[in-house]
């Protein structure tokens, strides 16, 4: 496979913040000769790439697709909005992370619709891209756009920005999908061709072969296809066994919001939670086998570093082998200072045997989610969890050591009364309360968002609060939850409102998408950035009542999605309904037997479970290197082209992954997060190169220096690479550094000998050093103990390094040479050397 190219896109980064995560090249990435492949896909998540990277569907399908050797899947992330500007600024395309290749150019897009609020951020990728936005204005020589993900349950909002759009699970269909599309091209088929052709596919929903009739009042009054199909139904995998997982995962160059292996245990929930729309949509239940999680696990590890193992699914603590999984990951990891997290626990599955084995190497996060204050609404929702639970397994927690608990809760359900809301304050203080019995240092944070009645569940019929009401019950809660060492944090009531409003509307929607995205609606998930006065022009630009889609529904009343199958029967949902407001449980099908939801022909599709009386595999033998010492080595390497624009963090975590995946015998450290012993000596600015970086590592086996420095440039990523390996003296000091010697270019002819002779003529030379909380005055001429101009474009300097008021190299030149801000960020700035002594 060849390397990652040289992108236009860097060209831009020093004008960036995080100029890092547009760099790609990330371990695992995957990079063809595009000459050699039949068809090239973009896979495109809108939100930034700490959120993207952090999603575990789209590093499947861009796995699945890259096993096709005719098939080069790349990925795009959605730009920050200062990488927007400078693409609009400079009239750059958006383009590709592994090739940047520009949107347009590629033969096929697939988008990942996770949440509506995201909607505006995928609209500004095409647009940047080059793609036009409405399926029906796209022309043979553009990209096919596909979109999938679970805010597809109601496409409509959406539907005329795609060709086509995947109802279901991505692996069961992204080949055959892929194949058409390619066979298409190869064809010189038309836009009509394609989208009769992708119909056939098996829960792929072609939205120009629908027509949608409403009446005076804006209701639906008929969905008119004019396909073979009627109606979509969800695409699902019978059996998570036959997919085997690729176990070559990518590794993220910046820190992400989950930055750890996820490995899903199984798919599906049968609790019942009439809330939930992932409960429906992902049904039934399938697990997979835990020795193939294992085995999966280690190598997973063995290619990527990750120090943490995420057991994913809507439920863990149901998985039926879940302890013995667990203690057979622990033994095979606790060596290596791997922690295990449970992120989706229930309060009634968690034990004592799951937390001893949780805090082996690492006690991470610990949630709760009652969802309601009170027992009566915890049935109405079929949250079958009960108070005495609930305490239950606080208490338990704080006695294993832990310190902080996480609690959800959600507002606005159709039968709370207002006795709920202030339930919850009182079981959070009484459950702060216990736990302050057992540790003083006890603390809870609290989340709470407001209910959103989602399609295909039960609740879907049922109106969502008005913005006011929202409002009025949030600040009732936050003022009973005013606590010492209980934090509370909430979802604002506008973006829930707006949550509200996509997922539940049609496709008079669209326009009020492009309206919106035109007013600069970006990131509407993230509070910095959303804003809803934007929005309520671009609903009033376009004649649309946004609450007109948050009122209750009528169960006659045809809805939007109403011809999107998840497989769930209509009866089944509304039979749910009617038990929420009668207060009736309705119990898990895995112990009261099949409920008849419809979502089981219990032939191909069935709950898939595995038997709890297996065995779990012996764990692979462990090389233990106690006893041994610990022999501590000086490396010196170079930080240089796309590396350079790795922050301090960025690197220590990236060195710290490159050690993992090195299998070098490391010594970690002690304390609540153990991590590779290294001691980093000097924080280089970013976009700064070097060939004179220091770091000691510690292993817990002596082994010959050019091993050590072979089995590191072996894993480390490119730009990085070890020159030297020595052993150290046990109690070595630190390198010492009195001075480096730097060359500058600047890309424009920005230095002059006046401004040398002035700067070298003058006993003090005053610059200003502004830091966030600082403004200061330095003198730099005893700084700067040479400066040697080469031409107008090139100087070097040598600088003195001292215990403080020092400033970075390129405030340096720029002081010197009266740079502009934006000269100074162009400067391309190579370290050469350190020295002890002048």
């Amino acid at each position: 496979m060849s390397k990652k190219p040289i992108q236009p896109i860097e060209t831009i980064l020093p004008e960036v913040k995080k100029p890092a995560r547009y760099l790609g090249g990330e371990v695992n990435a995957v990079y063809k000769d595009p000459r050699s492949v039949r068809l090239r896909v973009a896979l495109l998540f809108p939100d930034l790439y700490e959120i993207g990277m952090s999603h575990l569907g789209l590093a499947l399908l861009y796995q699945i697709l890259n096993q096709d050797e005719a098939i080069w899947a790349e990925r795009a992330y959605a730009p920050a909005i200062d990488l927007e500007q400078e693409l609009r600024r400079r009239g750059v395309l958006f383009s590709s992370l592994e090739s940047g290749t520009p949107l347009n150019n590629f033969d096929l897009v697939g988008v990942s619709l996770q949440y509506e609020l995201g909607y505006t951020n995928f609209l500004t990728m095409l647009e940047l891209g080059g793609i036009p936005w409405l399926a029906s204005n796209r022309g043979p020589d553009d990209p096919v756009v596909i979109a999938g993900g679970p805010s597809c349950c109601n496409p409509e909002p959406v539907a005329p920005f795609f060709d086509a759009i995947l109802i279901g699970e991505g692996e069961a269909a992204i080949l055959e999908i892929t194949h058409l599309v390619r066979q298409w091209r190869e064809n010189g088929g038309s836009r009509r061709e394609l989208w009769q052709a992708l119909e056939d596919i098996e829960g792929v929903y072609v939205p120009a072969l629908f027509d949608m009739i409403y009446d005076a009042e804006g209701r639906f009054r008929e969905i008119v296809p004019h396909g073979r199909r009627q109606h979509i139904r969800r695409r699902l995998i019978p059996d998570l066994n036959q997919y085997a997982i690729p176990a070559k995962p990518l590794v993220p160059q910046v820190q992400i919001v989950h930055d750890r292996l996820n490995a899903e245990i199984f798919r599906g929930c049968t609790r019942g939670c009439r809330f939930c729309q992932a409960g429906i949509i992902y049904r039934p239940v399938r697990e997979r086998r835990p020795e193939s999680i294992l085995n999966w696990v280690e190598e997973a590890l063995s290619a990527s570093g990750f120090e943490e193992v995420s057991l994913l699914s809507l439920s863990s603590g149901d998985y039926s082998c879940l302890t013995p999984l667990l203690t057979g990951l622990m033994d095979r990891l606790v060596e290596s200072r791997i922690a295990v997290s449970l992120p989706s626990l229930r309060a009634d599955t968690l034990n004592s045997d799951l937390m001893q084995q949780i805090k082996r190497v690492r006690k991470t996060g610990f949630t709760i989610a009652p969802e309601a204050g009170s027992d009566r609404l915890r049935r109405a929702i079929n949250k079958n969890l009960s108070e005495a639970e609930i305490m239950a397994t606080v208490e338990q927690a704080f006695e294993l050591g832990w310190h902080l608990l996480k609690m959800y809760f959600m507002i606005g359900f159709p039968m709370e009364e207002r006795e709920d809301l202030q339930a919850i304050a009182d079981l959070c203080r009484r459950a702060l309360a216990a736990a302050k019995k057992i540790n003083r240092r006890g603390k809870m944070h609290v989340s709470i968002n407001t209910f959103i009645p989602k399609p295909h569940t039960p609740f879907q019929w049922e109106r969502q609060l008005a913005r006011p009401e929202s409002q009025e019950r949030l600040h009732l809660l936050k003022d009973s939850l005013r606590q010492r060492d209980l934090e509370i944090r909430w979802n604002p009531c506008d973006q829930s409102w707006l949550e509200g409003v996509l997922s539940r509307g049609d496709r008079r929607l669209a326009p009020v998408l492009m309206q919106a995205q035109r007013l600069g609606c970006r990131f509407d998930a993230w509070t910095e950035h959303a804003r809803m006065a934007r929005w309520q022009e671009a609903f009033a630009n376009c004649q649309i009542e946004g609450d007109f889609y948050l009122r209750e529904r009528s169960e006659d009343e045809l809805l939007p999605w109403g011809h999107i199958h998840s497989g769930v029967s209509r009866e089944y949902l509304l039979s749910e309904r009617r038990r929420a407001w009668e207060g009736v449980q309705t119990p898990d099908c895995r112990e009261a037997g099949c409920l008849e939801c419809g979502v089981c022909d219990w032939h191909e599709v069935q709950p898939r479970l595995v038997d709890a009386t297996l065995a779990t595999p012996t764990p692979a033998p462990q090389q233990s290197y106690a006893g041994n010492g610990i022999t501590r080595y000086r490396l010196h390497y170079t930080k240089v082209d796309g590396a350079r624009w790795f922050s301090h963090l960025e690197l220590m975590h990236l060195i710290y992954r490159s050690l993992r995946r090195s299998g070098l015998p490391l010594h970690f450290s002690q304390g609540f997060h153990p991590l590779p012993r290294v001691s980093f000596h000097g924080a280089l600015p970013v976009g700064v190169e070097s060939l004179a970086e220091t770091l000691d590592i510690e292993l817990s086996q002596p082994l010959p220096c050019p091993e050590v420095a072979a089995r590191l440039n072996q894993v480390l990523p490119t730009g990085l690479s070890i020159i030297d390996s020595k052993k150290l003296a046990e109690n070595a000091a630190p390198p010492q550094t009195n001075s480096v010697f730097y060359e500058v270019k600047s890309p424009e002819q920005a230095f002059s000998p006046e401004a040398v002779f002035h700067f070298t003529a003058a006993t003090e030379f005053w610059a200003v050093r502004r830091k966030p909380k600082e403004i200061k005055k330095i003198d730099i001429r005893p700084l700067v103990a040479s400066i040697h101009l080469q031409d107008a474009s090139n100087v070097s300097l040598t600088v003195k390094t001292r215990e403080k008021d020092n400033l970075r190299i390129a405030e340096l030149v720029a002081a010197i040479f009266h740079l502009e801000e934006t000269q100074t960020r162009q400067l391309q700035i190579l370290k050469q050397a350190s020295f002890a002594g002048l």
